[in-house]
């Protein structure tokens, strides 16, 4: 990191990742705890697959490890990706019924056999 564009990028890749594990709620301590909170559920994801890309790096390069701003910069981009996909499975239920989102949290089996004895009737 020895440039200003490079600083500039580093900074807002770091911000980028702070957006996307940003969880709303009516209050300041809500919104604090819900980041938090979405950021220790993927930061084990991204530590992983960042572990991963760092050890393929170097076996195809041979010269070590990548510089401590490269693997924070991937880990971030891993943990954007992670929070995005994290953030689309918990919204995707929030305009449902209630009774549709009960429906769901039943086993498929349930549901069927739920299905067919309503037909019998």
């Amino acid at each position: 990191m020895s440039t200003l564009r490079e600083k500039i990028t580093f900074i807002l890749t770091a911000l980028a990742y702070l957006l996307f594990h940003l969880r709303l709620g009516p209050d300041v301590g809500t919104v604090v705890s819900g980041t938090v909170y979405q950021m220790l559920l993927t930061a084990p994801y991204a530590l992983g697959f960042t572990y991963i890309v760092a050890v393929v790096f170097r076996r195809l390069t041979d010269k070590g490890w990548l510089p401590w701003d490269r693997l924070f910069r991937i880990f971030f981009t891993v943990g954007i990706l992670f929070a995005f996909f994290f953030a689309l499975y918990e919204y995707a239920g929030q305009g449902k019924p209630l009774e549709d989102r009960a429906m769901q949290s039943d086993s498929s089996a349930a549901r069927f056999f739920e299905d067919v004895l309503r037909r019998v009737r």
